[in-house]
């Protein structure tokens, strides 16, 4: 930048310069001493400006080179990160899928066994109400059968009727 702005500097004074002396100057010593200024400044173009912009345009090739070699080198690191986290994930995914399964047939065949131990408990429960209930149903049967016939036996015996005849008004 400092080079550059020098030359800006050389330029504008050497404008003003030519300014000035047109004022100053008769037309034919004009011409010549612009000629002379004109060929001055392009020498001075040629040999000062010319290096420094060849210089700033091979600093900046560079500049591009050096970019352009980083930003290759980041896609490279994130195509390698990239592919490292698929390859991960697809394996992470796998177990996970894996084990889910795994899990389930467990689930299904614990399941399975709990149906089959539930249902061996439920008809072993059913079975022991249906005796203890039959047993009950027979004691209570028994006991009315008993309870009816000592009613019928009080009914035939004299007692009975001698209650009968005189029991009502």
């Amino acid at each position: 930048k400092g080079e550059i702005m020098r030359c800006y500097g050389l330029i504008g004074a050497l404008v003003f310069a030519l300014t000035c002396n047109q004022t100053r100057a008769s037309s034919d010593k004009l011409e010549e001493t612009n000629k002379k200024n004109i060929e001055k400044l392009a020498r001075n173009l040629r040999e000062t400006v010319k290096i420094d912009l060849t210089n700033l345009f091979s600093k900046h090739n560079k500049a591009v080179d050096q970019t352009i070699d980083v930003v290759n080198k980041t896609l490279d690191y994130v195509d390698k990160n990239i592919e490292a986290l698929k390859f991960h994930l697809e394996t992470r995914i796998e177990e996970f899928d894996n084990n889910t399964m795994e899990n389930l047939k467990d689930l299904e065949s614990n399941i399975a066994s709990m149906m089959l131990m539930m249902n061996e408990t439920f008809m072993l429960n059913l079975a022991n109400i249906n005796s203890q209930s039959s047993k009950e149903r027979n004691d209570i049967l028994s006991w009315s059968h008993e309870r009816a016939h000592l009613h019928e036996d009080i009914l035939k015996s004299r007692i009975t009727v001698c209650a009968q005849d005189y029991g009502h008004y």
